[in-house]
């Protein structure tokens, strides 16, 4: 079986053709015969789904790509879609996971801080609503922070998904399992947390057949600093045997000189540029750790005669800063933190390969995979279709609640300084940012250089050029203020859709 997915004339529409024997339905497109909705039972589409999530990967280049994921380039570069500008829409673990378990926005899922992942619903994740339609749903690995896995395993909290083994991420050796009664367990020997994500992934795999579609969540550990053992910012990763020694692309290390644009908690940096590049290697050879489990997995699928009917997605949950813009970690509105790499390989050749420059989000992940299913959701989606034509015109939205817990940087910040509650808009050519505190406005900052270096509010300009600056930021700060309440799309009639 044979699919050819052709590009059509507006970016990044895939639309499915056959030059098989078999005809199959396109994506979006009429249901098969004998297809049940949301009863339960099997439906009949040729469509599966594998979304391989890693934790706090800075991005890379579209051009950089095969360097990064080497084995798996062959799939996901060669006959994949590598989209260039995506972003998190918050960049913090698991506001960004809930993000992409519900297609919306961390304001309307209700999960803003890492500790409140006990606050989402189950029955309003695209995995629910996937096993309602008759997808065998499986997650593995790291789900959402601060919740026990022990509470999924033994069916008290709700994940949405059929099948699951999640864990806890103390480490990268020792770490607890869970038994169905939700009571945790260590195996006899230690299996790196990467390895035993991608083998229970794959044993997943290789009970499913052309009977049911299946929907797969596979959220490795790596490259994220291991959580203890050392103080903070040298809890480096730990990348397997394999792959300890290997040599990596080169550093491109773009510290931000002069952060006294920036506020307070960006104004220094704990190291120099030798411990970011040690660091960011270790970062790298973990990366291949998930490299080589996803390589494994598309043999797998190849083998089983699945690979022309299964998308895989690549993604990190957030970005990761190495010094750039005075910062070290995650949780902040600037490139280095929020941008993530994303890549797709849709079963099978393309006619058109490579490069999507439109801006996408995390939040379009879900969008996504409903559109592949062509099952309609229960609930409203903040994101679009990552397989349709929809395009961007009026930027993302990004976001992060402070953290009173102190969560947040015990992992991306250094003491005594908190990251304040901030919004952001993002476009291909500005970054506006607001902090607030106690709900009322900080400070403003304004971008228009890609690395986000350059405030121009802070600037001290001649009163004409600041007045002809402000005109252009002024729809911006409108636009900002309406998404921040936004819910829906205006695909599905929302009145105040979001971007």
């Amino acid at each position: 079986m044979l699919l050819v997915l052709v590009l059509m004339a507006a970016p990044g529409l895939w639309v499915a053709s056959s030059s098989s024997h078999e005809a199959l339905p396109a994506v979006g497109g009429p249901t098969a015969a004998g297809e049940t909705g949301d009863t339960g039972e099997a439906r009949r589409t040729p469509w599966n789904a594998i979304v391989v999530v890693v934790d706090d990967m800075d991005d890379f280049t579209c051009a950089d790509a095969a360097a990064y994921l080497p084995r798996s380039a062959p799939w996901l570069v060669d006959q994949g879609r590598c989209f260039e500008d995506a972003t998190a829409a918050s960049p913090v673990c698991c506001p960004a996971r809930a993000v992409i378990s519900t297609g919306q926005l961390p304001h309307n899922n209700g999960v803003r801080r890492q500790n409140e992942a006990i606050r989402l619903v189950g029955t309003d994740t695209v995995q629910h609503d996937l096993a309602g339609a008759g997808v065998a749903t499986y997650g593995v690995g790291k789900f959402l922070n601060g919740l026990n896995p022990g509470l999924i395993a033994s069916g008290e909290f709700d994940s949405g998904f059929e099948q699951h083994d999640f864990w806890p991420n103390p480490s990268y050796y020792t770490y607890p399992l869970y038994d169905d009664e939700g009571e945790p367990y260590r195996p006899e020997e230690p299996v790196h947390t990467t390895v035993r994500a991608g083998e229970n992934l794959r044993s997943f795999v290789a009970e499913q057949d052309d009977e049911r579609p299946f929907y797969a969540y596979a959220a490795f550990f790596s490259p994220h600093d291991r959580t203890g053992g050392g103080p903070r910012g040298r809890r480096l990763p730990v990348p397997t045997p394999a792959n300890v020694g290997r040599e990596v692309p080169p550093f491109a290390w773009q510290p931000e000189r002069d952060t006294r644009d920036k506020l307070l908690p960006f104004r220094a940096l704990e190291e120099g540029r030798a411990y970011f590049e040690a660091k960011q290697a270790t970062r790298v050879r973990s990366l291949y750790d998930v490299d080589d489990q996803m390589a494994l997995t598309f043999a797998q699928l190849e083998e089983q005669g699945l690979l022309d009917t299964t998308m895989v997605l690549f993604t990190s949950d957030n970005g990761y800063a190495l010094g750039e813009n005075g910062w070290h970690g995650k949780a902040v509105p600037y490139s280095a933190s929020v941008d993530v790499p994303m890549l797709a390989y849709v079963p099978t050749a393309m006619t058109e390969r490579g490069v999507d420059d439109r801006e996408v989000d995390l939040v379009d992940i879900a969008p996504t995979l409903y559109d592949l299913f062509d099952v309609e959701p229960a609930h409203l989606l903040d994101g679009h279709s990552l397989l349709s034509d929809y395009a961007r015109t009026r930027g993302r939205l990004l976001s992060f609640a402070n953290e009173r817990s102190n969560f947040v940087l015990q992992e991306s910040g250094y003491a005594p300084f908190r990251v304040p509650t901030w919004a952001a808009l993002r476009t291909k050519d500005h970054l506006l940012v607001e902090f607030y505190r106690s709900g009322r406005l900080l400070e403003r900052e304004f971008y228009a250089d890609p690395l986000d270096q350059e405030n121009l509010l802070w600037q001290d300009l001649p009163r004409a050029e600041r007045t002809a600056l402000w005109q252009r930021i002024l729809p911006l700060v409108k636009d900002l203020r309406a998404m921040r309440t936004c819910a829906g799309t205006i695909e599905q009639g929302s009145p105040n859709p979001c971007p």
